[in-house]
C-alpha cells in the first residue's frame, strides 16, 4: 500500500471489520484501529494525512483524529501541524487543537471554581451578601425592640386604674394594635377582678374597632364578664 492511500486503506479495513472508531472508547479502547496505525511510522502517517481531501476528513473525522494522534506519538500535535503545511489536514488539525485547548482551559476553570476552597469562599460571599441585604431589617428590629422596651417600662410604671386611659389618649412610637398585646395580661387581670370602669370599657370598645387584635379579644372578654355578672346578680 503506498503512503498516499495509507489512511484511506486503514479506513476501508475498519469499515469492513466493523472496528470501533471512538477515540475515547472505554470498552475496547478502539484497539484494532490503534494497532493498525501503530504499524506505520509517524512520518508515513504525516504523508498520509497530507494526501487527504476535505471531503474524506469531513466524512471520517474520527479516523483523521486517530491518524493525527498516532503521527504525533513521538512529538506533539503542534509539531505534526507544522509538518502538514498548507493542506486540508492542517486546517482540521488546527481546529481540533484549538478545541482541545479550550476544553482543557474550561475544565481547569471548572476545577478551580469547584474546589473545596472556592466553594467555601463562594458560600462565605453569599452569606456576607445576605447579611448585607438583611442589615436594614435587622437594624429596624433592634430599634423596634428598644422602643418596645421603653414603652413596656413606661406602662409598667402606671397605676392599673389609669393604664387604659393613658393608652387611649396617648400616641406611641409603635401601633396601638401592638400595645394591646403588651398590656393584654394586665387588662385581662382587671377584667377578672371587675376593676374596669365604664369609661375604660368604652375606651376598649373604641380601641377594638380602630385597631382590632388583642383589643378586640379584650372587648369580647368584657362582654362575657358583663353577662356573667348580670347572671350572678
Amino acid at each position: 500500500m503506498n503512503t498516499a492511500n495509507l489512511i484511506e486503506g486503514i479506513t476501508e479495513r475498519a469499515d469492513a471489520g466493523n472496528w470501533c472508531k471512538r477515540l475515547s472508547c472505554t470498552t475496547c479502547g478502539a484497539r484494532d484501529l490503534r494497532a493498525a496505525f501503530a504499524e506505520h511510522s509517524p512520518q508515513e502517517l504525516v504523508d498520509g494525512l497530507k494526501a487527504l481531501t476535505h471531503d474524506f476528513i469531513a466524512d471520517n473525522f474520527d479516523i483523521f483524529l486517530f491518524a493525527a494522534i498516532s503521527a504525533s506519538r513521538d512529538s506533539s500535535p503542534e509539531n505534526t501541524l507544522h509538518m502538514l503545511g498548507a493542506t486540508p489536514a492542517s486546517g482540521y488539525l488546527h481546529g481540533a487543537i484549538e478545541h482541545h485547548t479550550d476544553r482543557v482551559e474550561r475544565w481547569s476553570r471548572y476545577e478551580e471554581q469547584n474546589s473545596p476552597e472556592a466553594l467555601t469562599a463562594l458560600r462565605l460571599a453569599k452569606k456576607a451578601k445576605q447579611l448585607r441585604a438583611s442589615q436594614p431589617h435587622r437594624d429596624l428590629k433592634n430599634i423596634e425592640r428598644d422602643i418596645k422596651s421603653r414603652l413596656i417600662e413606661r406602662l409598667n410604671s402606671l397605676p392599673k386604674t389609669s393604664l387604659i386611659e393613658v393608652i387611649f389618649k396617648s400616641d406611641f412610637e409603635i401601633p396601638k394594635r401592638a400595645v394591646g398585646g403588651i398590656v393584654f395580661a394586665k387588662i385581662l387581670e382587671q377584667i377578672h377582678k371587675g376593676q374596669v370602669s365604664g369609661v375604660d370599657e368604652n375606651a376598649i370598645r373604641v380601641l377594638a374597632i380602630e385597631h382590632g387584635g388583642h383589643w378586640k379579644k379584650l372587648q369580647s372578654l368584657l362582654v362575657r364578664a358583663s353577662k356573667n355578672s348580670r347572671t350572678l346578680g
